[in-house]
């Protein structure tokens, strides 16, 4: 018996089966129905009772219908979808209900599954990656050089504000073209917002202040990916305080819960409206790059680069979302899993934390 329940699961877990099964029951439904109408008449006008019966029996044929079908095909569409649209999901096929449209469709979601998932091509993107990060440092260590040698001509001729200046901007380059793939610890994370910081001051002089807060020192020593918080943090000065009449302040807060790390980069900016708030967190939740009217990404791309970066190498319940009030600020809280470790990625040196 339990052979025969188990033959009979495995065969209805496509739709295509499901459907086969759906439409033959409420055939015969249909001619029992018929015959009913075509012999007893009466039965079916004069008996209240039937008449329920028969109400009650198709309710549940639609209810069955959504839960067994039209809701599971659904879900399969929206992954399906997804998938087309660019975000290729690394869930197993199995965990999904244990549902598929059809056995062929089953079996190339599990070949999807075993070709995201396979050493192969995780060394292949990695490659890949490494590759592309060489050839983008070339013309970034060629400007790095050209500002150093800015400096010494600064220097030379008296000029230190610009001197400054240019060591700043080149300490920033430096950081951003060494060990691209790399983690990092928090604190340098937050040495290169200062260094930023103190470039945007030269141009907004008081306009603009950094403050930061940790709740202790051993949570710099935590690993993040690299450049996570100063695209946040140009966020909040470019679309925040440069857009606000007077002085605004970006606040950078760092926390431990049990087992995560919450950052907070919080302005008090010009904030933004209900609806665009929803669509920059609806783009954030999906990975997918909404794109406006205007064929400008919808609340820029660098939330959504640090976003899709944190979910690669962490998994989709990490990640970033955004609370705004018009006219108040922005705040964006950033979730990492509280590591100091992490196997296969980090150069030697950063492993050793």
């Amino acid at each position: 018996m339990d052979k025969i329940v188990e033959n009979i699961r495995a065969k209805t877990k496509y739709l295509s089966t499901r459907l086969i099964i759906w439409l033959v029951v409420f055939f015969v439904f249909l001619l029992t129905m018929y015959a009913l109408y075509a012999f007893k008449p009466d039965l079916l006008y004069q008996n209240m009772t039937a008449k329920i019966l028969i109400g009650l029996v198709l309710v549940a044929f639609m209810i069955t219908m959504h839960f067994l079908i039209i809701h599971p095909y659904f879900t399969k569409e929206y992954r399906l979808r997804r998938m087309l649209d660019g975000y290729l999901t690394l869930e197993d096929p199995e965990s999904d209900m244990g549902i598929s449209l059809t056995p062929v469709a089953e079996d190339a979601e599990k070949a999807v599954y075993q070709i995201l998932n396979s050493t192969q091509a995780v060394n292949l993107n990695k490659r890949q990656a490494q590759y592309l990060a060489l050839q983008n440092q070339i013309n970034p260590h060629f400007l790095y050089n050209t500002l150093d040698g800015i400096r010494s001509e600064a220097l030379i001729a008296g000029l230190d504000n610009v001197a400054e200046m240019t060591e700043a901007l080149a300490i920033f380059f430096r950081y951003t073209i060494s060990n691209v793939e790399n983690l990092v610890t928090i604190e340098e994370e937050i040495d290169n917002c200062r260094t930023y910081f103190m470039i945007q001051q030269y141009r907004f002089g008081e306009r603009i202040s950094l403050e930061i807060n940790m709740d202790h020192e051993e949570l710099g020593t935590y690993m993040i990916p690299k450049l996570t918080l100063q695209p946040i943090l140009e966020n909040s000065i470019i679309h925040g305080t440069e857009m606000k009449i007077g002085k605004g302040t970006t606040v950078i807060n760092v926390h431990k819960t049990d087992d995560r790390i919450l950052i907070e980069i919080k302005d008090d900016g010009v904030g933004m409206d209900e609806e665009t708030l929803e669509r920059l967190n609806r783009r954030l939740d999906s990975g997918v790059s909404e794109i406006s009217n205007s064929k400008k990404p919808v609340g820029g791309i660098a939330l959504n680069n640090v976003n899709n970066r944190i979910h690669l190498l962490f998994g989709q319940e990490y990640g970033i979302h955004v609370f705004s009030i018009k006219n108040i600020g922005t705040s964006v809280e950033i979730s990492i899993p509280a590591v100091t470790y992490v196997p296969g990625i980090g150069s030697d040196e950063e492993n050793d934390h």
